[in-house]
This record gives C-alpha cells, sequence and structure tokens, in this order.
C-alpha cells in the first residue's frame, strides 16, 4: 500500500492562519444573562408585574406580599438551571470526543475542533466522523442512519466521501478531511441528523395546556370585572383593583412550574455528583415511567473486562501453529472493539505471516477475515455465523453454560470465494474468553423487578452464554431463552421479544425492531448499550442510557451517560425519576386546587354581579399553607413506587371533587348572605376559613394513608396556619369571629367534606372502570 502521510506541523499553522479550522457552531448553552433574562422577562413575570403596578396604584401594600414569593420563585430557578449547567459543561468535558490524525508521520488524539483542512484523519470502528473525509486506503462500512434515516451500513471503498455525523461500524482507515467547521454536511443540515430523540415531558406538557388556557381566561375575565365593580356596582377603584387582582393571581400555579424544573435540574446535579451526565433533563421524568429495561451483555451486564481463558485447538491436517496465526492476525487487523483488543493482549508477538487483504468485523456478519499471505484466509467470529453445524468439544459448551464467550478461529484457501463457502471452511479452533459479570448486577436487577421493570438482555452473542450470565444476575426465567437467528419475519421479531427475557445473536437491526415491538405495545422502552450496534436501539428507545466506555456514537446518540459504567448508578437515575415525578404530581393537585375554583367562582361572581370573595394577601397565605409547606416537605419523603397515572388524571381525582365543594361553598354563601343577615366581611370571613380548612382536607387525602411523618406535616401545616391567620388578621381583613360565623364556617366545611368524598367515589369509580 502506498503510505500515507500527513499534514507537518506547518502545514497546520498555514491552514489555521487561512481560518479552515473545523469550528462548528457551539450547540445553545444558555449564558448566564440568558438564563436570568429568560426567567425574569417572561410572560408569567410580565402578568404579575402588571397587577403589582396596578395594586401600587392603588396603595394597596398588604396586597403585594405575593411579590416576594414571586421574586424568590425567580432567583432559585435561575441559580437552580445555572448550577445544572455548569454540572452537564463538566460532564461534557470528561467524555468529549476527540479524533486521531496523523501530522509529522504521527499518530496522535485531538479534540474535533483542532482538525484542519487537509488533515489525514484515522477512523476506527465506533467513532463518528467529525469532519467530511475522503477514504485514503482501506474500505470500511459506515452507519449514516442518524443522517438519512437508513438503517443500512453503507460501503465506503478507496476516493469514497465520508460524511460528518455518520460513523464507522466495521473496520479502519486513513481519511483526508474535504470540509471543516461550517462546510460539513451535518453543520449544513443544522445538526439535526445528529440530534438525539427529542424527549416530551408528560408534566410540562400538562402544565401548559393548563397555561394556554387560563391565558385566554385573563384578559375577558378582568374586563368584565372590573366593568362591573367601576360601572354597575360603582366600587372604589381601590377595591375593584385589589378584588380583581387577586382573581387573577389564582389562576396560574405560581410554584408548580418552578417545583417541577428545579426538581429535575437538582437531579441532574445530584446525578452528576454520581457520574451521570444527563443530556436531557426531562428524559428523568420518562426514565420513572420506564415499562423495559432492554440491557446489553458486553459492558453492561459484565464489567467489560475479558480475558481469553481457553485455547482448544481442533484435529487438522494444516501445518500451522494456532498462536503464530492468531499473532499475526491481529496484528493485520484494524478491529479496535473490545474483543479483538482481547485477542491482541493474549497473542502478541512478531508477525509471521503479513495481511495481504482483510475483512473488518461487523456486528451483522459476526465474523472478521484475513487473508494471510502463504497460509490462506483465517476466519475469527462467531461459530455460528461460520459453521453452523459445527460440533463443539464438551469442554467448550461447559464454558459456555458458565457464561462465557466462544470464538471460532476458521481457514479457507479462498479469500475471494470464502464468504459463500463458509460452510466449508476447516475448523482450527475455539478461543473461550471470560468477562466477569458486574459486581452490582445482581443487586441492580433485583431493584428493577420489584419496582414494576421488566428486564430483558438483548446480546449478539451465543444465546447459552448470555443464559447463563442472565441466571447469575438474577433475569427472570433466563434458561428461556431464544436465538435470533432463527427468526426469520418482524411477527416472529415482536413475539421473542414479548416472550423471552433473553435473547442472544440479536443483529442490530433486530435489537431496532424489538425496542419498536415493544413500543407498539405501549410500552415504555429504556435502552442501555456501549456499542455502535446498539446505535439504531438507542436512538429510537424511549430512554437512552450510554455506557462511559462506550463508543462516540452510542454516547452522542445517548439521554443519559454513565460515566462511571456502573449498573447500580442506573437505580440512582430511576429512583431520581421517581421521586421528582412522585413529588410533582402530588404537589401539582395541590396547585391546580386553587386554579379550578380561582377560574370557576371568578366566572360565578361575574355571573351574579359580585366582587371576589378574596384579596391578595389571603390567597397568598393560601398558598403558603395549601401548595407551598405541604408539597415542599413531602419532598423529604423518598416515594420510588412507580407512577400509577398521568398527572392530569391524579388531578382529576384529588383536585376537582374538593373545588367542586368550595366552588359550591362560596357560590351558595354569596347567593344567601343577604338573607343569613351576613355583611360583606363577614361573608369573606367565613369562605376564607371554609376554602382554608376543606383545600388542607384535600392534602389530607393526598396524604393518605397517614403515617406518622405525614400526620406530623399536617398538624403543624395546621397551626401554622391558624398562626399565620391570627398574626396577620389585621392585613387579611376578616371581622371578629364569633359563634355565629363558627357554626356557619363548620356547617360548611362538613357539607364541603360529604360533598367531595361523594364525587370523589364517583370519580374513583369512572377512572378505575377504564
Amino acid at each position: 500500500m502506498k503510505k500515507i502521510t500527513g499534514l507537518t506541523q506547518s502545514e497546520v499553522n498555514q491552514q489555521k492562519e487561512l481560518g479552515n479550522i473545523n469550528v462548528s457552531p457551539k450547540p445553545l448553552v444558555k449564558t448566564n444573562r440568558q438564563i436570568i433574562v429568560e426567567h425574569v422577562f417572561n410572560l408569567f413575570n410580565a402578568y404579575n408585574f402588571v397587577i403589582a403596578c396596578a395594586l401600587v396604584a392603588v396603595q394597596a401594600w398588604s396586597s403585594l406580599f405575593f411579590v416576594v414569593i414571586v421574586t424568590s420563585n425567580t432567583v432559585i430557578r435561575i441559580y437552580q438551571e445555572i448550577r445544572s449547567r455548569n454540572m452537564v459543561a463538566k460532564l461534557n468535558l470528561i467524555i468529549s470526543p476527540q479524533t486521531k490524525v496523523l501530522r509529522d508521520n504521527q499518530i496522535e488524539a485531538i479534540d474535533n475542533e483542532q482538525i484542519v483542512l487537509n488533515d489525514v484523519i484515522y477512523l476506527e470502528t465506533g467513532n463518528q466522523i467529525s469532519a467530511d473525509s475522503i477514504v485514503l486506503d482501506t474500505t470500511v462500512e459506515v452507519d449514516e442512519s442518524l443522517l438519512t434515516g437508513e438503517v443500512d451500513p453503507v460501503l465506503k471503498k478507496v476516493g469514497d466521501h465520508l460524511l460528518s455525523g455518520s460513523f464507522i461500524v466495521s473496520g479502519a482507515c486513513h481519511a483526508k478531511v474535504e470540509h471543516v467547521g461550517i462546510d460539513n454536511y451535518a453543520t449544513k443540515i443544522a445538526s439535526e441528523a445528529r440530534n438525539r430523540k427529542p424527549v416530551v415531558s408528560e408534566l410540562v406538557t400538562f402544565f401548559n395546556k393548563v397555561t394556554k388556557f387560563t391565558s385566554f381566561l385573563v384578559l375577558p375575565l378582568s374586563i368584565f370585572m372590573l366593568y362591573q365593580a367601576l360601572i354597575v356596582r360603582d366600587e372604589s377603584i381601590t377595591m375593584a383593583i385589589v378584588n380583581t387582582s387577586t382573581a387573577l393571581l389564582g389562576m396560574l400555579p405560581k410554584g408548580l412550574v418552578l417545583l417541577t424544573s428545579v426538581s429535575m435540574a437538582a437531579s441532574v446535579v445530584r446525578l452528576g455528583k454520581k457520574e451521570v451526565l444527563v443530556q436531557e433533563m426531562f428524559s428523568i421524568e420518562t426514565l420513572s415511567h420506564a415499562d423495559v429495561l432492554c440491557l446489553d451483555k458486553t459492558g453492561t451486564l459484565t464489567e467489560g473486562k475479558m480475558q481469553v481463558q481457553d485455547v482448544i485447538s481442533f484435529d487438522h491436517s494444516l501445518p500451522y501453529d494456532i498462536h503464530e496465526l492468531m499473532t499475526s492476525f491481529v496484528n493485520g487487523s484494524l478491529d479496535n472493539n473490545a474483543t479483538f483488543q482481547t485477542l491482541a493482549n493474549y497473542f502478541q508477538g512478531n508477525t509471521k505471516y503479513d495481511t495481504k487483504d482483510r475483512i473488518s468485523f461487523s456486528s451483522a456478519r459476526k465474523w472478521s477475515a484475513s487473508l494471510l499471505e502463504g497460509v490462506g484466509t483465517i476466519i475469527v467470529g462467531a461459530p455460528e455465523f461460520i459453521i453452523p453445524d459445527l460440533s463443539m468439544p464438551q469442554t467448550v459448551e461447559e464454558a459456555r453454560q458458565n457464561g462465557a464467550r466462544v470464538l471460532l478461529v476458521a481457514y479457507h484457501p479462498s479469500f475471494d470465494a470464502f464468504e459463500d463457502d463458509l460452510k466449508n471452511a476447516i475448523p482450527l479452533a475455539a478461543i473461550v474468553i471470560f468477562d466477569p459479570l458486574r459486581k452490582d448486577a445482581k443487586e441492580a436487577i433485583a431493584f428493577f423487578k420489584e419496582n414494576d421493570v421488566a428486564v430483558k438482555v438483548i446480546s449478539g452473542d451465543n444465546p447459552v452464554t448470555v443464559s447463563a450470565l442472565a441466571a447469575q444476575a438474577g433475569i427472570d426465567n433466563p434458561s428461556h431463552y431464544i436465538d435470533a437467528t432463527t427468526l426469520q419475519t418482524d411477527e416472529d421479531i415482536e413475539n421473542a421479544v414479548m416472550h423471552y427475557n433473553v435473547i442472544g445473536r440479536a443483529t442490530p437491526h433486530q435489537k431496532h425492531k424489538m425496542i419498536l415491538a415493544l413500543q407498539s405495545h405501549q410500552l415504555k422502552v429504556a435502552m442501555t448499550g456501549d456499542g455502535v450496534n446498539d446505535v439504531l436501539a438507542l436512538k429510537d428507545a424511549d430512554v437512552s442510557i450510554a455506557m462511559g466506555s462506550g463508543s462516540d456514537a452510542a454516547k452522542q446518540i445517548s439521554q443519559f451517560v454513565v460515566i462511571s459504567g456502573e449498573l447500580s448508578t442506573m437505580v440512582d437515575v430511576v429512583k431520581e425519576g421517581r421521586l421528582d415525578t412522585n413529588n410533582v404530581e402530588r404537589s401539582a393537585s395541590m396547585y391546580y386546587l386553587k386554579t379550578i375554583y380561582t377560574i370557576v367562582i371568578a366566572i360565578a361572581m361575574v355571573i351574579l354581579n359580585m366582587p371576589y370573595p378574596f384579596i391578595p394577601f389571603q390567597m397568598t397565605l393560601l398558598d403558603n399553607f395549601v401548595e407551598g409547606f405541604p408539597s415542599f416537605m413531602i419532598l423529604f419523603e423518598k416515594n420510588i413506587s412507580k407512577q400509577k397515572e398521568s398527572i392530569g388524571r391524579h388531578t382529576l381525582r384529588y383536585s376537582v371533587p374538593n373545588a367542586i365543594a368550595i366552588i359550591c361553598s362560596v357560590i351558595t354563601m354569596s347567593i344567601l348572605s343577604t338573607r343569613l343577615g351576613l355583611d360583606m366581611n363577614e361573608l369573606f370571613t367565613i369562605l376564607y376559613f371554609s376554602t382554608a380548612l376543606l383545600a388542607i382536607h384535600l392534602i389530607y387525602r393526598i396524604y393518605c394513608p397517614i403515617n406518622w411523618y405525614r400526620g406530623f406535616v399536617l398538624v403543624i401545616d395546621v397551626i401554622g396556619l391558624i398562626l399565620a391567620t391570627r398574626l396577620f388578621w389585621d392585613w387579611l381583613a376578616l371581622a371578629p369571629i364569633t359563634d355565629v360565623l363558627i357554626k356557619y364556617i363548620l356547617v360548611i366545611v362538613a357539607c364541603g367534606i360529604v360533598l367531595s368524598t361523594v364525587i370523589s367515589y364517583f370519580i374513583n369509580c369512572y377512572l378505575d372502570k377504564e
């Protein structure tokens, strides 16, 4: 082969001076200023700012306390996002991809952004191509699925073009860089092809729908309420502004989006400290919903520290020493996967037979081959894919049953014809490779099984080997396995993945189809992998998790990168997701209680031509003891159970019954107040206390079953509300408490609890029937 020379340092410097450097537009990482602007200058804050200005204009100072809450929420959110961004940036530095370049006749690894035009780069299996290039020496197979959607590998010969964003799945080659920076193919399509699957957050989607709906009501309701107060009822401007502001403030749950984003961002930081890079924040939520976890074997279930345990020679008449053949084979191979690195560590020495031609390993073929000078073709790979009917010695079968990987070394005289005549290859030896199970595997698998996550091992290895390791790890029904080579149709693949937990000899395309099959049954699928053979499946899984030692392509496409590679770390990720989701779900019902009753009561008051029966400071105090304190304290209870229903159904189950009870009590008392001889101040006092107690009844329902901690929080919440009400009595504009008012409050609360219980019963029957 023609000797390939790269650039000299002088030529590199010249290209840099010309600006021909592989610097692409940076990913959208927000600056501190952008984060601050985003959280300060938004529609929600503008909405609160207008209300605050109106209250300042009428000097309603006691009604402005909500500004303190909104400001503190904004500051906390800014701080948490900056902290989370910094943690992600720090971990990104650890896994930042590099490319090998040939400069001054020396191979060196450099950051992708240091590549210059005309550089000669060296690409191996698993490498993502960092700049458009032209193949210089050997044939490679390239996966362009992230760019074109085409799942079949593309053969690239000398002179063919390699597109940035694609990755090598078989072989290795030198290539000359033809485009850099913004001229690269992937950059021209705005990096869309390299983006991982977008995460759709159920929580955020639901919050946005509610916010959009309430936003439509804000303007018309405010106009109607101000018109009636000022024109129809001829109230003072102060009273009109205060009452209208109270209704508008109650329509949007001020702290809920904060609670969600802060919870997720805090999880990003906590997971970062455990060496987990979260590349999509809301994938934490998605993982909490996972029904199935699909694991690769090598490097995920096992430690990835493979060692040759034994080399068993077969009887044959060829005059070659197996150690000399394999030493020449690995020295002339361009493969760099873990298996070939293991072989290279074992078969060391001088090359006796030069390599004249080769076919690199691919996950689809399951073998590689080299034409050795003076010998012929040596094939190394999975026995079933080389000589399917070969009967292995008993010692080899026993090794498989103990979880060892077995490779076959075979000989064929013709390099040009051997692919069509593999069954007539001559078996030379079996190589037994041992890869120990991860020490934390059994404990991690037990956690998933106990927490409603089905675990399946889908591997390209021999099903007997996979079954043995699955049994050691505690996978359900490990002896009930299937060989993917027997699966001929998409229906076969679907049946296999639905009925088997251990699948061996799966190709990358089959893994991909298995993920899609599980999803077609409405299952949320999490997929872990580390090699190029996992990328297709990772790309379409609901949650993708790459191991830190994995290929560039796997890490690029995944939502999580477990840098430490420990299986137990995935348990931490699931726990974080479930903690966040459960906490936000329970809190949402507390927050949406006020949103529901505020909207309906505001509409009712417009119809009845009556002032809104609360003032801003009353709502702020209720916010703290109905939404803030209970939802905050529930964060300290570690609920890692799987979410049973959507946040919308949870809100319907819990918020709606109590909201209806509050709405009915407010409307009824507003209509009957004159007949009962209550003035407006007495009416508002009754409604303040009855609303507070019915809201606390909701907290009780959400907290059920009550344990000592939840009971303690409830008691503290009630005591806190009573003390705060007494302390701020004048600010709350409440009438003096009399026996008559207490009687009305108790009757309303009792009736409200009965009504909410009845409504809850019918709602539960409806939801549980579906």
